[in-house]
Parts: structure tokens; sequence; C-alpha cells
């Protein structure tokens, strides 16, 4: 009996734990919290939406932002020429490396994109809109804030939009957590992963662009010597 009071009364506390924890979102890794207490990357490009899922904005953010003169109507007509052969994600994609940059997937952590953020790399993402309207659209992540637990994306048509690391993590969970930089070929990411970079490469090969892939080649045995195709 004693035993049985004992639960009643410790169970309102750890289910009020379990509460705060998910509404705080999710745990920082320990080197993630060493970065920049607040990081903005202010001169990243912002245009209007020019569809509904922002693909050709969020992606004229990033190409503009790597000195790629291009508008969200002239990628709009070049995905739509894509959407009968690709998903948006990877017409995204081939449209970027047509511009030799490479397409480097991250990993679906908050820690993955925070890092790239603090290293000066804004982040192309799909997050669900759980709260304007069904369906996914894509964003760019320019910005956080440890102290507030905040990020700030290029998302909609909002230049600054502010929103918590708990509920973008649950947004960015529904729509698959899906991110990736849009790189230069001669410029590694904050902690560059050996076999993702050299994936990123073989698919610049692949589409053609001999010249990126060879110069993204070299960019990899700086810090592999051993890298190959």
């Amino acid at each position: 009996m004693f035993q049985s009071v004992r639960v009643v009364k410790l169970l309102p506390v750890a289910l009020l734990f379990l509460l705060c924890a998910c509404s705080s979102g999710p745990l920082l890794l320990p080197e993630t919290k060493r970065l920049p207490e607040r990081v903005e990357l202010a001169d990243v490009p912002f245009f209007q939406l020019s569809d509904a899922q922002g693909g050709p904005s969020a992606l004229a953010s990033m190409l503009n932002h790597h000195g790629v003169i291009s508008s969200p109507g002239l990628l709009d007509e070049r995905l739509q020429q894509l959407a009968a052969k690709q998903d948006v994600q990877s017409g995204l994609a081939t449209v970027a490396r047509s511009y030799d940059l490479l397409v480097y997937p991250l990993q679906g952590s908050l820690d993955a994109l925070m890092q790239q953020v603090a290293a000066g790399h804004p982040v192309l993402l799909m997050q669900d809109r759980l709260f304007g309207g069904p369906g996914a659209q894509f964003a760019v992540l320019v910005g956080y804030d440890q102290r507030e637990r905040t990020l700030v994306l290029r998302s909609g048509n909002t230049r600054r939009w502010y929103t918590s690391f708990a509920s973008f993590d649950e947004a960015w969970g529904e729509a698959g957590r899906w991110a990736v930089l849009i790189l230069p070929a001669n410029q590694l990411p904050a902690q560059p992963v050996k076999q993702t970079w050299l994936a990123a490469t073989r698919a610049l090969q692949t589409q053609g662009r001999a010249d990126a892939a060879q110069r993204a080649l070299r960019t990899a045995r700086q810090t592999w010597p051993d890298a190959g195709l």
C-alpha cells in the first residue's frame, strides 16, 4: 500500500518533466553548445514566394548567395521541365549542380544544421506547414539563438521568420528531415564527411559537370589525400 501511494505522488512529477522536455525541443550536443550563442547570416538574399512550396525562391536565395544571379521565375521554369522525371528535392539539386555547385546532404539533426550555420553556410531545407495549411514548404535556415532556443529562416513571404527549436524540429521531422548545403566545389562544409562529399562529387560528374567534379575532388584531397572517385 505504501508503494502504491508513492507511485501516485511521483507520477505527475515524471509527466511534468517529460512535457517540459518535449516543449523545449531537442537537446543539443556538447559541441553544438560550444558554438557561438547567436548567429545570423544577414547577407543571404530573400525572395518572395513564386509558388506554393517555395522551392524556386529558396533555391534563388542559395544561388545568389554564391554569386549566381538568378530569380525564382527563371528557376521555376527549369524545375517545371524536370517535374515529370524528378521529385522537387531532386530537381532543386539538379538545377544547383547545373551551375557547378555541389549539393551536400546533411544529417537529420538540429545539431548538424546549427554547426553549418555557425560556419557561415545557410541551409536549404523542407518543413511541414503545421500552422499554415497542409503540405510542406522549402525554407532557408540563416540563424539561431541558443539562449532563446529559436531559429531564423527565410520562409514563405517572411524574410526573418522566427521559430522555436521545438516547433521547427516537429515541422522538419514531419517533412522527412531533408536538408542540404549548396556549396562551391572548392569549399568543404563544417565537419565534412568524406563519403558524403565524394558522393556529392560523383553526382556532379554524372550530371556532366566534369570540371566542377575535379575541383571537388582536389578539395577533398586536401583533407583526405587518398580520396578518389
